[in-house]
């Protein structure tokens, strides 16, 4: 398997239990600390809040790519094949429209000067790099969004022949 495969394949899920893990470790630590030493990590907390919303911003980009997301499919289910094939299509533009506009609107958020120049309390780390899982997060969405939209299209496509 070639290494642009097994990135398509696994970056988020690696990523994401990366992140997990270490989300574990830290409370772990600083359940341990508090309790058995009697002294807290003062930084444990933010470092946790950071790596968790990290991982949720990757989480979403998964359940893109394995079509995991909650969905209302009342209406697509009285479809005919063809037809919901269609309704698929057109969820995933307006799904990809947001998560494109998102990620811009992102961008722009962090690139203002009042939020580049702010830091974290205790960690003291760039306000930005928690920003950037938004647009991170929303843009790998959209490759995932892509890649449906793609295998949508070729079902389509193959259901006139």
């Amino acid at each position: 398997m070639s290494v642009i495969r097994w990135v398509d394949l696994n970056a988020e899920k690696a990523l994401a239990s990366l992140l997990l893990a270490a989300i574990v470790l830290l409370i772990f630590g600083n359940v341990f600390m508090r309790y058995i030493m009697n002294a807290s990590l003062s930084w444990g907390e933010e470092l946790t809040l950071w790596l968790f919303v990290w991982f949720v911003w990757l989480g979403i980009s998964y359940a893109f790519h394995t079509g995991d997301h909650v969905r209302i499919t009342v209406f697509r289910d009285v479809l005919g094949e063809r037809a919901r094939l269609y309704v698929d299509a057109v969820i995933a533009l307006l799904v990809l429209g947001f998560l494109l506009v998102l990620t811009v609107e992102c961008i722009k958020l962090i690139m203002m000067p009042f939020v580049a120049s702010q830091t974290s309390v205790v960690l003291g780390l760039p306000i930005p790099i928690l920003y950037a899982s938004a647009p991170i997060g929303a843009g790998l969405s959209a490759i995932r969004v892509v890649q449906h939209l793609i295998r949508t299209l070729r079902l389509i496509a193959a259901t006139k022949a």
